[in-house]
Order: structure tokens, then C-alpha cells, then sequence
């Protein structure tokens, strides 16, 4: 899974991998949906850092 790092943020751009990554345990938050269900989800994904570190270090498929 892509994404890129914007400031202090990690950003995953691909709607489709921002859909899959938010229902395996609601990480991060899609810009500009303020209470998301996944299938609503239609924007790119915004992870913290900590966030970010979590999944690498948990092998999810995200880098």
C-alpha cells in the first residue's frame, strides 16, 4: 500500500487501499468525512505518524 508523507501526516491516496486499511481497525481518517462507515469512505485517508509506525512495525502491507 502507497502512501506519502505530507508534513506531519501520512497520506494514502488510493481510495481503494484507504477503504481496505480504515476497516481493518479504523486507522486514520478520510479528509473531510468527520464520522465515516466504511463504505462511505470516497477520499484519500490521513494517518498520524504513530499511526504509521504501528502498521509497518505489524507488517500490515503499508509503506
Amino acid at each position: 500500500m502507497k502512501s506519502e508523507l505530507v508534513e506531519n501526516r501520512i497520506i494514502v491516496w488510493n481510495i481503494e487501499d484507504s477503504k481496505k486499511l480504515f476497516s481493518e481497525g479504523y486507522y486514520g481518517k478520510p479528509i473531510g468525512i468527520p464520522k465515516p462507515k466504511i463504505e462511505e469512505i470516497d477520499a484519500p485517508l490521513i494517518l498520524d505518524l504513530i499511526e504509521g509506525l504501528y502498521l509497518l512495525e505489524n507488517k500490515k502491507n503499508y509503506h
